[in-house]
């Protein structure tokens, strides 16, 4: 029997990373989900699931992210898809005075992007969670309170390639 010790527990601050940039200072965790639908194959006289008739009929991998530091405006249009940023400008010539920040109506190639979530276990074994074409399909929602900071909860799901349907677009790796 394996000795049982405290060594692989998995610690639950790590670095997120969306296309290989950190998002920066996060708090109140993340969350990492796979839903799964998975459906029995019934047949007459069943008194319950049998095994070999079970099938996994859809597979959603998401990594929820509550990010403290988000607001630079040259990263909104990678953390929220189907948006644009335009420079403001006033003068002549020129000088740029902002940025303007807006909707598209539209998700682009661009939008999607590898996000992963680095940590490790108590023993300091390193842990990767990583989604592929991912995309912020939550909504625009920031709370803004009197004598807080607005933490906007960012909800990355990895996509499906329209060519390997049947691979699913997640992964967790563990050091050995």
């Amino acid at each position: 029997m394996p000795k049982v010790t405290a060594e692989k527990i998995l610690l639950g601050h790590g670095v997120i990373t969306i296309g290989a940039i950190p998002v920066g200072l996060t708090r109140g965790g993340s969350a990492f989900v796979v839903e799964r639908e998975m459906r029995q194959i019934e047949a007459d006289g069943d008194r319950g699931p049998v095994k070999g008739r079970i099938v996994i009929d859809s597979e959603v991998a998401k990594l929820t992210v509550k990010a403290l530091e988000l607001f630079n405006a040259e990263d909104m249009t990678k953390y929220y898809p189907g948006t644009s940023l335009t420079e403001l400008s006033t003068g002549d010539p020129p000088t740029v005075t902002g940025n303007k920040w807006t909707s598209t109506l539209k998700i682009s190639e661009g939008d999607y992007n590898d996000v992963t979530w680095t940590g490790k276990t108590k023993d300091g074994k390193s842990v990767v969670i990583k989604l592929e074409n991912a995309l912020n399909m939550g909504n625009i929602e920031w709370t803004l309170e009197d004598k807080n900071e607005a933490v906007p909860e960012l909800e990355f799901t990895a996509t499906y390639d329209e060519t390997t349907r049947d691979t699913p677009p997640w992964n967790v790796e563990f050091a050995a």
